[in-house]
């Protein structure tokens, strides 16, 4: 018989936990993220809020090509494993972060314009450069730069997207992506690096090889072999990424147009859509629904669509409300804010949007029982119930930190305020602009110009710090 240690017996505990804290956001107030995901998915699929420049597929297929070849010649191969792929990424990332770089040094102005890390690099530039290490970023925000940076945001495209990657493994340049590395390539002229882009397997020579000494310090490899901020001709307009104002098609839209909307079943999807919101009348994002309702009329979730983005849209102008009572405050009455003039107008909003949605509980679509609950919990229209309603459903159901609390008959705050919050929107303002970029749309339809689609995310994407 097998005789128990001691050892056996001892209690031991195992760090199956990640070691960094998972950041919580203040997003998702009503928590109805799933479903509006579920109504993206439907209108532009393999897409997301933060793929939104053509410009930067075009940056970002080069850098990928560009940083392969370093990669291969550091005897990397495989990208197989969670190490690996570290690896191939620690090659990658400091040249996005030159780009962020390149972008600030050359444009006459970087408002508007999609750069993570724009704050830690423009401190960087503005510093001692030949001291400063990770482009002005700590050991933390460098780490955490693969899921806030550049292709962080865009790597779906590269995924997902065909022919973007061998396999769709994120990491391997396919076909479209070293089509369009080349195209910005020779665009750079001057300010690329000294040596020849090679796109085929085992083609690594004509720079010098990084060494072991290089691992772990890539950025500063990069950084001794690119000059990155030598001018080109036309740099503006041929290589740097565009403001998020800027509705013009691209000058690489030949190459951009198959994949975002070629004749994939996902591709045309979405240039189907984009052509109707082209075609839509409408003023405002709820007409732009309404329109694409009736387009698809038989799809149940195109069906169900302005019902949602209504009752949604109440909500959230109801949690706004509520939220610039607070402004300086750190709690309120909330007879006070019930007792506000746009209350009435506001909660009698919320309360016909959310009777009008419960006349179609039969239709059933993913996490479509999410807008049940909200729409149930809202007893009336008048607006201390109705506000009530809104701050328990808020409390117990919201996805992310909470904004404020009811206690008491208080409502007392618990994050800071911050003017204007994150709508429900389905991926309409990224879908459309790529469209104008690629020349699927002549310009970017009125309904959608007031107005970007809110990302939770932006706020980090601008600088992770």
């Amino acid at each position: 018989m097998a005789v128990d240690s001691r050892a056996d017996l001892e209690p031991r505990f195992f760090f199956t936990e990640p070691w960094d804290p998972i950041i919580v956001r203040r997003g998702d107030a009503l928590g109805l993220r799933a479903l509006a995901d579920q109504f993206a998915d439907a209108l532009a699929p393999e897409l997301s809020n933060r793929v939104y420049d053509g410009r930067w597929v075009t940056i970002l297929a080069w850098c990928l090509a560009r940083s392969q070849q370093v990669f291969r010649a550091s005897k990397g191969r495989s990208v197989a494993t969670r190490d690996e792929q570290r690896q191939r990424y620690a090659w990658l990332r400091p040249l996005e972060l030159m780009w962020v770089a390149r972008t600030i040094v050359l444009a006459q102005d970087t408002k508007g314009r999609q750069l993570a890390g724009v704050r830690s690099v423009k401190r960087w530039i503005e510093g001692d450069k030949s001291s400063a290490h990770r482009f002005g970023m700590t050991v933390d925000q460098y780490c955490a730069y693969r899921q806030t940076g550049m292709y962080g945001g865009y790597r779906l495209a590269f995924r997902k997207w065909p022919d973007m990657t061998v396999q769709g493994d994120g990491w391997t340049p396919g076909k479209a992506t070293n089509q369009l590395a080349k195209w910005l390539d020779a665009k750079l002229g001057a300010a690329r690096p000294p040596w020849q882009l090679h796109v085929g397997d085992g083609e690594d020579g004509g720079f010098p090889k990084p060494n072991k000494r290089s691992i772990g310090k890539e950025h500063e490899w990069w950084l001794r072999q690119w000059v990155f901020d030598t001018v080109g001709k036309s740099s503006e307009l041929n290589t740097l990424p565009r403001r998020r104002n800027d509705y013009t098609i691209l000058p690489e839209s030949e190459l951009l147009r198959p994949l975002i909307f070629g004749d994939d079943k996902l591709g045309t999807q979405r240039k189907r859509v984009a052509v109707e919101v082209g075609k839509a009348s409408a003023l405002d994002h709820p007409g732009v629904c309404e329109h694409l309702s009736r387009a698809f009329a038989g799809s149940p979730t195109f069906v169900l669509l302005p019902r949602f983005s209504r009752l949604a849209d109440a909500g959230m102008e109801a949690m706004d409300l509520i939220a610039r009572t607070l402004q300086n405050e750190s709690s309120v009455k909330l007879a006070d804010v019930a007792a506000l003039s746009d209350a009435v107008e506001i909660c009698k909003k919320l309360w016909d949007s959310a009777k009008e949605w419960l006349k179609n509980a039969q239709i059933q679509i993913p996490h479509i029982d999410t807008a049940h609950l909200f729409a149930s919990v809202i007893p009336n229209k008048d607006p201390f119930d109705c506000l009530r309603a809104l701050l328990h459903y808020h409390e117990n159901h919201c996805g992310g930190l909470p904004w404020f609390v009811l206690r008491g008959g208080s409502v007392e705050l618990r994050t800071p305020w911050r003017a204007g919050s994150s709508l429900y929107r389905f991926r309409l303002w990224p879908l459309c602009r790529l469209a104008v970029q690629c020349g699927i749309l002549v310009d970017m339809p009125i309904a959608l110009r007031a107005g970007v689609e809110a990302n939770e995310n932006e706020t980090a994407e601008a600088d992770n710090e």
